[in-house]
Parts: structure tokens; C-alpha cells; sequence
């Protein structure tokens, strides 16, 4: 047995404790140490508690009255030793948990009070999402620097390894602003190349110091009016000193710098005196080193389906190539500018290339211009970039051109991601046996850890051979014998290496292969991660029973809000609304229930959403899909809100008809009190008549009475004391269920006493024993209960110990009482663990009954003897159990025949 503590702790009246906590926003509960006999804290009773805090924790009334701390949350155990010392050491606990009722995180602040303590719980959700947020921002803010350095490093690695001369050069300028030189601040290792000088040298040195002939050639004179201009400038010259032809281009950045670059087109030059006609085109077009450059975004009229392609950019190439410079041909669709674009046009070459994200590379004749290009087109975010070479008068060239073209693109590729070129390594037959690196990455010795003498010469099978079990080997083989592109992704495992890869392979003639690789750990990791957790969040939310929505405003032109958008919503409340989940984002609340701008519930949406203030109502909707009653609570989620529905329809049918059953059951105790009255009265006066009529008969008519007629009279006499008794005993069970009184402290030491007193002349007739708590002396307990009931109960115990006597053997009647626990009380008890119990065992020495009876004596007029045996009605055992139940207990019975009757009250000690 456990015990609070004798040192009570102070607190305000109820109502007064209730007005004060009452409006609070957070929950306040307050606990009272219960400690055993040596003083050592066993768990704490609640003593004190507001509606906010059962709203949190979501217990009811009888939860936090009657169970104590760790029985209604046992996973509080664990915290046991922290509360303990915030009683015993006086010290403050606070903790955060997340309550699964509400999926929210609340904050428990524990502080000591007298001989326990109490809790302030508060509403820490926002708190943590902010928290979330914020550290999703500071790793935003991380991956943007990461890659402003990888920018950074991929600009250094552009210019260290173009095989352009590329300087920055700045002006200088006079008193009176005119520029009268200029000088480098950045210079890359392939213009020192070319002007012949060291790096400090180039950059402490102004330009006409550099080259003596920058003014009368012309250079300074053209770099002026690009400056003032901002027109590019565009040149071709033999330099004596270098004996090679340079094409020279430069474009301004701002009111004070230039960007040039400088060409070795000294081959080209060559090789144009032998096509001199042709090559003037080819000449113009490395005079300008541009290609046609147009950028397309997808036009949708259903989810990955472009319906057309609005153009976002155009290079000046490819306006004159196209005949683009009229009417500003940005910002319009594609059919708009070339309406034939679907039949005559790339429209088909545009949407694969959209669709499956590969590359194409081809030759396309456009009709209305009638000039041949050389097409490249890749998938760019939600759009696409095609590249176009006008090749109509190059075709001679159109070999040399493309593989400078792809031999550039292998080296820009090179600088941020793994490339390899490969040599075909093939059998007598010619089919592809393996592959030899021929060119490798820095990136690609970097993550394989070799050394570029290991790998330049040797074959792929010979220093990967994981490679032929995977897709890159089908890759190859393609590749090798369509010459079609190809970009998968594959997850390496092989060799020790564990790399998620994306990757690309294209031929760059019969014989070699190009092949590109970015490895996207981090970013698979992400993608991943994300899918789980989405995953996750709408698991829980499906496994939710109430229906939950995130909703997000929609706004008229003014700013007002008109309607919510859904943008989550879980199973529940697609069933309840109709609303499939697929179709979540398809329509708008007032779409799906148009009934909540009638009911108001509209307008409480947006008070929420406005003020922050959360809100919880309930109310009553007869327009579908939502009919009866619901109850709703909403509150504000960062620039939405979560709408909770919990149907109360059922409830409210459940409580009407419980209503209307307690005035059924009213009425019909009332007709139990008539009939009882009207037995008590009507039907037990005929019965004394019929008795005293029957003792005048046979006290001054026996003798004139046959013996016949005597026996007669007799048996009439019995029957009619017999169905008196039985009468009694039916108003006495009746009266257990319509009579119920106020529960008293009961002693059942004095009780019982009274009931033995009663049977003190049976007791002695038949040389009975009655023994109380096993002759020791200690008194029984007192209970909270009926006093009449429980003397009933007794009463009919003790007369049945009594009748029930083994002939010639004086009864020995016994009464103990001990406490039990929840786990020993007979399971079909309710709300057993929420009580304390004790059993009262009443057992004696006499006939006993087979055990196949034990519950039926329990029934009305229930007899397993005859009437010439033992007197009775059969009803006495039935008003124990009633006495029992209506006392939230219950009785059992055992016994063997010959061997004695047990019956075990079992009642709660702490109604």
C-alpha cells in the first residue's frame, strides 16, 4: 500500500483556481508526491489541472482524477529521477516532447510545489518550424557558397586551359579623361603564349609598351571605340612576330575594361587559300565566333506534354540566319514566328529531345530560308537550347569544323565533370572488345585514385572490370555501332567505389569514344531523403483517422482572400469530402464545400489566417458533401493553414439517444416503483387474508375437518407463506435497482457484527462458528457505500452458510478481508485498474455445490435443492451480486461438494 504524502500542499478554491487558470493559453497541471511507508516517492497525483492541459495531452477528467501520473503515461518513467529531484532537491526540469495526439511539440516546465511539484506546458510547434527553417536557410546559404567557389575554380580552370588567348584589359586615361592606353589585369597562360611574355611582365607593362605597332595598326583606335561605343570589335591579322594569323575580338564589360580574345586561326587561314570562295563564308563566321544560339521554354497545356516553345533568347547569328530581327521575335511562340514549324520544321526533334532528355546532333534543311544547319539541341531546365551552324556553303570543311567543335566541347566538359576519350579496341571481326583511354580528366584521376601513367594506354576492362556488368558496357557497345548519343545514370559499386553517376557517351568518329561522367552523390542523396520524408509525411497523415488539409490562400486584385487552394490533404479527408487525393491541387475549398461560405465557416478560415489566432468550433453543415455535425479546429501554418475535421455526427445522435434512453429508463423505474408499491400493498393483503383466514380455520374448524381437508388447509397455508416470501424478496431486489442512495462511509467491522447478531438464535440452534479476519482481532475495513445493500449482501451470506450446514456437523462460517490488485479481480469488471480493491472472502464448512453451478446460483430463482430440503426463493444470491455491481464490484463463487462453499466480494476501496 502507497500513501500521499501528510504534507498537503496550499492551493486556491476550485472555482477561484479555475477562473485563474481557466483563460490561460499553456496547460497547468499540478501533482502531489505518493510515497510508500519508508517515504521513498512512488508516482503523483494530479491535484489540480486546467482545460488547456487536457487538451494537450488528450486525457479525460476521470484519467487525470483517478489514475495516477505513470499509470495514465507510463512512458514517463524514464523521467522518474528528474521529477524526484524537482520535489526532493527543490530544483526546476524542464523537457520538450511531441505530443502524437496533436502532432505538435510542446514544452513541459517543471517546478517544485510543497510536496510535488507543478507543470506549465506550452506551445513550442512554431518554435521548432522556425528552428527547421532556419537550418534549411543556413544550408541553402552553404550549398550557394560552395558553388560560388566551384564557379570561381571553374572560370580559373576555363582560362588556364582555353585554347583562346583571353585578356582583361583596362583603359587608361588622361587629366581631361581621354583614353590615351590601355593595360592588362588578367591575362590567361595561352595569350602569354602568344605575346611571348611572362606574366609579370605583361601585367606591369602597358599595352603600346608591349607592342610597339597597338597605335598604328589600328588596335588602339578600335579598342577606343568599343569603350565609348560598346560596339564589339572584330579583327583578323598576320603578327611577323609570332609569324601566325590571329583573330582578334573584343567586347566591352564596362565604361573602363575590355575583354579579348585572341584566335590562333593561322590553320584555318591555310587552308582557306585552297578554298578561297568557300572559305570567306568560314572566315566570317570565325570572324565572329558565334554560332545561331536560340533558347526555348515549353508551353504546357498538360503536365511534361509541351504544347509549344516560346522563344526566351536569340543570338545575333540567328536572327540573320532566320530572319528573327523583325517584330522582336522574343517572347513568341514558336508556330507563331514558323507556323509550318510541325510539319516542315524541328518540331519533332525539339520534343524528344524535351521528353527524353538526350541530346541530338544532326544536319536540318530550313525550307524558308533554304540553308542547311548543323543542329544541336539539349534539354535546359523546362526548355531546351538549340545550336545552329549555317553549313548551306561549308560542306567541304564541315569534317575539320565539327571536330574542332567537338574536341572544344570535350574540353569544357572536362573541367567540372569526369571525361575520358577511348580508342575502340576491336576483335578479327571487328566487333568491340574493350576500350583504351586515349585522354583523361583530372576529375577522373581525382576520383579513382590512379595516376594518368596508369590509366593512358590501358583498357577499361583491365583497370574497371565492374564496367562490362553494367549499363555503361551496353552504353559503349551502342554507341560504338549506331554512333548515337547516349546519357544514362548508373550507381557503381564495383571496384570498392560507391558512386551514383551521370553520364554521357558519344562517338566522335568510327574509332574513338567520348565519355562524360558527374558524380550526383549529394544529390541523390537529397532526392531520396526527400521522397522518405515525403513519404512519411503523408503516411502519417493517411494513418490519421480525422481529416487534415494544408490549405494556401487564393487573392483577388485588391489583395482580399476569395478562397483556399488545397495543397495537402490526407485519406480521411478525400473520403469525407470526395476529393481524391491525385486531385488535391485540382480545386479550391469553396469548389469541393460550397456550404462554408453559407455557415460562416468561410470567414473564420480567413480570421485565422489574418490574425494567427487559432480556432475551434463546431458546427453544424447540411449541404454535401458534408452533412451533420463536425467539429474544426484551424490554425495558422506559414502562409496557409491546417484545417483538422473531426465528424461529431454520430456522437450527437449517440447523446440524443442516450438522452432518450435515461428518460425511458425513468419512466420505467417509475412503473418499477408502482408495481413494487402495488406488490408491497395490494398483492401481499390478499395474501395475510388468506393466512388468517386459514389459522381461523384451523384453529376453530379443525375438528369438524376431515384429515383430508386439514392437509389441505395445511398446504395452502404453506404456499401462501411461500409466495409472501417471495414477494418480499422480489421488492428487495427491485428496490436494489430503482432505490440507489448516496454512498456513506460504511464500517463493515460494525456491519457485520449487526448481521451476526441477528442470526444469534440460529447460531446457537445449530452450534455455529462465526470468525472474523481469522480470529486475530483486526477490524475489517471501511468502505464508501449502502449500508442497507451491504447488510443485504451479508445478511444473505451468512443465512446461506447457516441453511446450507452438513447435518451433525456445527457450521464454521469465515470472514476476511485482504487487499488485491487490479490484475486479481475478475476481468469482466469494468474500469478495473482504475481502482484500489479488497477482497472479503465468506466461506464455512457445509454442503458446497458443484463448480459447473458457480455462476448460476447467481440467477433469479435459481434452486439446486428441492424445497422439502431447504427453504428458500432462490433470489438471495442474485441480490449479492446486484449489491456488488451497484457498488462497481462483483462476487465469485467456488466450491467441490461435501467441501464447503467460498464466495469473494470484490470491491473498490476508493469510490
Amino acid at each position: 500500500m502507497y500513501t500521499s504524502s501528510s504534507t498537503s500542499i496550499s492551493f486556491p478554491s476550485p472555482p477561484l483556481l479555475a477562473e485563474l487558470f481557466a483563460g490561460l493559453p499553456h496547460g497547468v497541471i499540478a501533482y502531489e508526491a505518493v510515497r510508500d511507508a519508508d517515504g521513498l516517492i512512488l508516482d503523483y497525483q494530479t491535484l489540480f489541472y486546467n482545460p488547456q492541459a487536457l487538451a494537450i495531452k488528450g486525457h479525460t477528467p476521470e484519467q487525470m482524477t483517478q489514475q495516477l501520473l505513470f499509470q495514465r503515461s507510463p512512458y514517463l518513467r524514464i523521467q522518474a529521477d528528474s521529477l524526484r529531484q524537482v520535489v526532493e532537491n527543490q530544483t526546476a526540469y524542464d523537457y520538450e516532447e511531441l505530443i502524437p495526439i496533436s502532432n505538435r511539440w510542446f514544452a513541459f516546465e517543471n517546478r517544485p510545489l510543497g510536496n510535488g511539484f507543478f507543470t506549465i506546458i506550452r506551445d513550442i510547434d512554431a518554435l521548432k518550424q522556425a528552428e527547421q527553417q532556419l537550418a534549411e536557410q543556413n544550408e541553402s546559404l552553404r550549398r550557394g557558397a560552395d558553388q560560388a567557389l566551384q564557379q570561381q575554380r571553374l572560370i580559373r580552370s576555363v582560362l588556364d586551359t582555353s585554347p583562346i588567348g583571353i585578356t582583361v584589359e583596362q583603359a587608361i586615361r588622361d587629366e581631361t579623361g581621354d583614353i590615351i592606353d590601355f593595360q592588362a589585369i588578367l591575362i590567361n597562360p595561352t595569350a602569354l603564349a602568344m605575346g611571348g611574355h611572362t606574366e609579370e611582365l605583361a601585367l606591369s607593362r602597358r599595352i603600346s609598351e608591349l607592342n610597339p605597332t597597338f597605335r598604328t595598326s589600328g588596335l588602339m583606335a578600335a579598342y577606343q571605340a568599343v569603350i565609348s561605343t560598346g560596339e564589339p570589335f572584330h579583327v583578323e591579322f598576320y603578327h611577323p612576330p609570332l609569324a601566325r594569323t590571329l583573330e582578334i575580338t573584343a567586347t566591352r564589360m564596362d565604361q573602363e575594361h575590355l575583354i579579348v580574345l585572341f584566335n590562333d586561326v593561322t590553320q584555318a587561314r591555310q587552308d582557306a587559300l585552297a578554298l578561297q570562295q568557300k572559305n570567306e563564308l568560314l572566315n566570317g563566321v570565325l570572324r565572329t565566333s558565334e554560332s545561331g544560339i536560340i533558347v526555348f521554354e515549353a508551353v504546357h497545356d498538360q503536365p511534361h506534354q509541351p504544347a509549344d516553345f516560346r522563344l526566351l533568347l536569340t543570338n545575333q547569328s540567328a536572327r540573320r540566319m532566320f530572319g528573327l530581327e523583325v517584330a522582336g521575335a522574343v517572347g513568341q511562340l514558336l508556330t507563331e514566328i514558323r507556323p509550318a514549324t510541325r510539319e516542315t520544321g524541328l518540331w519533332k526533334r525539339y520534343n524528344r529531345v524535351y521528353q527524353t532528355g538526350q541530346t541530338y546532333q544532326g544536319q536540318y534543311f530550313d525550307i524558308p530560308t533554304q540553308q542547311w544547319f548543323d543542329v544541336t539541341i539539349n534539354k535546359l531546365g523546362d526548355g531546351l537550347v538549340a545550336t545552329f551552324n549555317d553549313i548551306t556553303q561549308a560542306q567541304l570543311a564541315r569534317q575539320q569544323i565539327d571536330e574542332q567543335a567537338r574536341l572544344f566541347n570535350g574540353v569544357l566538359c572536362s573541367i567540372t565533370n569526369g571525361l575520358s576519350i577511348l580508342d575502340l579496341v576491336r576483335d578479327e571481326t571487328g566487333a568491340m572488345v574493350d576500350l583504351r583511354y586515349v585522354h583523361v580528366s583530372q576529375t577522373i584521376l581525382h576520383d579513382t585514385g590512379r595516376t594518368k601513367q596508369e590509366m593512358i594506354g590501358n583498357t577499361i576492362l583491365s583497370l574497371f572490370p565492374g564496367v562490362r556488368e553494367t549499363k555503361y558496357w551496353t552504353a559503349y557497345q551502342e554507341v560504338a555501332r549506331t554512333g548515337k548519343p547516349q546519357r544514362f545514370e548508373v550507381h557503381y559499386t564495383a571496384e570498392g567505389f560507391d558512386n551514383y553517376m551521370d553520364n554521357w557517351v558519344t562517338r566522335l568518329d568510327e574509332n574513338r569514344i567520348i565519355s562524360i561522367y558527374a558524380i550526383t552523390n549529394d544529390q541523390k542523396r537529397v532526392e531520396i531523403q526527400a521522397k522518405q520524408h515525403a513519404a512519411t509525411l503523408q503516411s502519417v497523415l493517411d494513418s490519421c483517422q480525422l481529416p487534415i488539409v494544408l490549405l494556401e490562400p487564393i487573392r483577388s486584385d485588391q489583395g482580399a482572400i476569395i478562397d483556399f487552394r488545397y495543397v495537402i490533404q490526407n485519406e480521411a479527408s478525400a473520403r469525407i469530402l470526395g476529393h481524391p487525393v491525385a486531385e488535391t491541387t485540382s480545386r479550391t475549398v469553396l469548389e469541393v464545400i460550397p456550404g462554408l461560405q453559407s455557415a460562416g465557416i468561410f470567414d473564420r478560415y480567413v480570421a485565422v489566417y489574418e490574425t494567427g489566432l487559432p480556432q475551434q468550433f463546431e458546427q453544424h453543415l447540411s449541404e454535401a458533401p458534408m452533412v451533420g455535425w463536425f467539429d474544426f479546429s484551424v490554425v495558422r501554418q506559414d502562409d496557409g493553414i491546417v484545417v483538422a475535421i473531426n465528424d461529431q455526427t454520430l456522437l450527437r445522435q449517440t447523446l440524443q439517444r442516450a438522452e432518450q434512453l435515461v428518460i425511458d429508463l425513468r419512466r420505467s423505474n417509475s412503473n418499477l416503483e408502482q408495481f413494487a408499491y402495488v406488490a408491497s400493498h395490494d398483492l401481499q393483503e390478499p395474501l395475510r387474508k388468506i393466512q388468517s383466514f386459514g389459522d381461523v380455520l384451523m384453529n376453530q374448524f379443525s375438528r369438524s375437518l376431515s384429515d383430508e381437508a386439514q392437509d389441505l388447509l395445511l398446504r395452502m397455508q404453506s404456499a401462501a407463506s411461500r409466495m409472501s416470501l417471495l414477494i418480499r424478496d422480489l421488492l428487495t431486489y427491485s428496490r436494489l435497482a430503482t432505490q440507489q442512495e448516496p454512498f456513506k462511509r460504511v464500517d463493515l467491522t460494525a456491519l457485520i457484527a449487526e448481521v451476526i447478531s441477528d442470526f444469534e438464535l440460529t447460531i446457537a440452534e445449530k452450534n455455529a462458528q462465526v470468525i472474523s479476519n481469522n480470529g486475530s482481532g483486526q477490524p475489517l475495513p471501511v468502505l464508501n457505500g449502502n449500508a442497507i445493500q451491504l447488510r443485504q449482501l451479508f445478511q444473505n451470506l451468512i443465512g446461506n452458510a447457516l441453511k446450507f450446514a452438513r447435518p451433525g456437523l456445527g457450521p464454521v462460517i469465515s470472514i476476511t478481508a485482504q487487499p488485491v490488485g487490479p490484475d486479481d479481480v475478475p476481468v469482466a469488471v469494468q474500469n478495473r485498474t482504475q481502482h484500489s480493491w479488497i477482497a472479503i472472502v465468506v466461506s464455512d464448512n457445509g454442503i458446497g455445490f458443484d463448480e459447473q453451478y458457480q455462476e448460476r446460483i447467481f440467477q433469479l430463482f435459481e434452486r439446486l435443492h428441492g424445497r422439502s430440503e431447504y427453504a428458500g426463493t432462490g433470489i438471495g444470491l442474485a441480490v449479492c451480486r446486484k449489491v456488488a455491481e451497484n457498488h462497481q464490484g462483483t462476487i465469485a463463487a467456488h466450491s467441490q461438494p461435501g467441501q464447503g462453499a467460498t464466495f469473494t466480494v470484490y470491491l473498490p476501496v476508493d469510490l
